[in-house]
């Protein structure tokens, strides 16, 4: 194995591919990342089983071959050398080390043993594209949802369903529920779980929307935020999907596959949104409510809610009792129509979370009772539809 291609090229490959190795490695070789030689390229990639990550830059390649070394230090490796040289790959020691040279820079990495490492998965089929950087944001709304901690894997995941024209992600941890469309062009055959039929709809009710022929599957959330943000950019990103795994790729090569969370189901979120009746409806600006929060926020004891007041055009935001720090700050509200009460408590980093993730300069919180869940959606004006919801719990506050 013999090459060369620029370092800035190289560099860039590298550090993609590196986002699949493992932190702690179960085994030696899940450590490295297997290098190919191709037709006037280099293949680049690394697996642990759970994640697949692949990248193919163009080089000069004098002679084929393969090589499987430490992932992290040639990342690092990569990372110091000046972006405008060339840089040079070669096997020596009958393929003991890997020599990498650079201007007047010289190092050698051992090798890994090429038998000792798995089989790489290949890529599923394609089935639909999208623009990365709106599958990109789209993904960053809905993340904030999952959770974080495997108690419940199910809840760590996010749940993709594709019908069609349009691509449904959502995700809860039982306090909140975030969904986000997306408009996708299918491009193949739809594989996979078909959505499941919840329930029979009550006399009056429409269909419910599970029960479509939509597919859906569910990615752990990690892995989708790290795919969406590595991959992201002002070009088509093609989804790949088979039943037990899903895959991103876009022009050039460059491909991110995780495995699905097999065996869970997800909770049956769309009751939940559906369920959501408002009697009120309080529009407020996003910026300064979240400063406000997080002001008041300084004196809340962990574990403790924010309180939010209506006051006239005036929401008040509360933290705080008795002898301890209390804080409070207002912002103003156009409110509309009646939920029972004035007051109404959430989780200030949850409220932060889902205020932030609307991408939107105005609020609107749909709410019916101190006590229900809230719909909290981004007020687009000029009648134009929200592709985003947030539904989040209250705090029900004792007394």
């Amino acid at each position: 194995m013999k090459l060369r291609l620029p370092v800035a090229a190289l560099a860039d490959a590298v550090s993609y591919t590196a986002r699949a190795l493992p932190a702690r490695p179960p085994v030696p070789v899940l450590a490295g990342m297997l290098l190919t030689t191709t037709d006037g390229g280099l293949h680049l990639a690394a697996f642990d089983y759970e994640v697949y990550a692949s990248d193919t830059t163009t080089a000069e390649v004098a002679d084929d071959g393969r090589a499987l070394v430490p992932g992290r230090l040639l990342n690092d490796i990569c990372a110091r050398m000046p972006k405008t040289a060339d840089v040079d790959l070669e096997l020596v020691g009958n393929g003991a080390r890997l020599a990498v040279a650079s201007g007047t820079a010289r190092f050698t990495l051992p090798t890994l043993p090429l038998d000792e490492y798995p089989e790489l998965p290949a890529l599923p089929d394609a089935v639909a594209t999208v623009p990365a950087d709106a599958f990109a944001d789209a993904v960053a709304q809905v993340v904030v949802a999952a959770a974080t901690d495997d108690t419940l894997p199910v809840l760590t995941g996010v749940q993709l369903r594709l019908d069609g024209e349009l691509l449904v992600l959502t995700a809860t941890d039982r306090y909140r529920i975030a969904r986000r469309e997306v408009a996708v062009r299918p491009t193949g055959t739809l594989p996979g779980k078909p959505a499941n039929k919840r329930r029979k709809p009550e006399p009056g009710e429409g269909p419910d929307p599970a029960a479509s022929a939509a597919a859906e599957t569910l990615v752990p959330a990690r892995a989708l935020s790290e795919a969406a943000r590595a991959l992201d950019g002002e070009h088509p990103l093609t989804l790949h999907w088979t039943e037990g795994m899903v895959g991103f790729s876009i022009p050039g090569g460059r491909s991110y596959t995780t495995r699905i969370l097999s065996g869970h189901e997800a909770p049956n979120m769309d009751a939940v949104l559906a369920g959501i009746d408002p009697t009120a409806v309080w529009t407020l600006p996003v910026a300064d409510t979240v400063a406000a929060v997080q002001r008041v926020a300084l004196v809340a004891a962990r574990n403790t809610p924010v309180l939010l007041t209506l006051d006239g055009d005036r929401l008040r935001i509360e933290a705080g009792s008795g002898d301890d720090a209390r804080a409070s700050d207002r912002v103003p509200v156009n409110a509309h129509g009646d939920m029972g009460a004035d007051s109404i408590a959430f989780s200030p980093g949850f409220l932060i979370d889902a205020l932030k993730s609307l991408g939107a300069p105005e609020a609107e919180m749909r709410l019916r009772h101190p006590h229900k869940p809230v719909l909290m959606l981004p007020r687009l004006g000029d009648g134009a539809k929200a592709h985003y919801r947030h539904m989040l719990m209250p705090v029900r506050l004792s007394g």
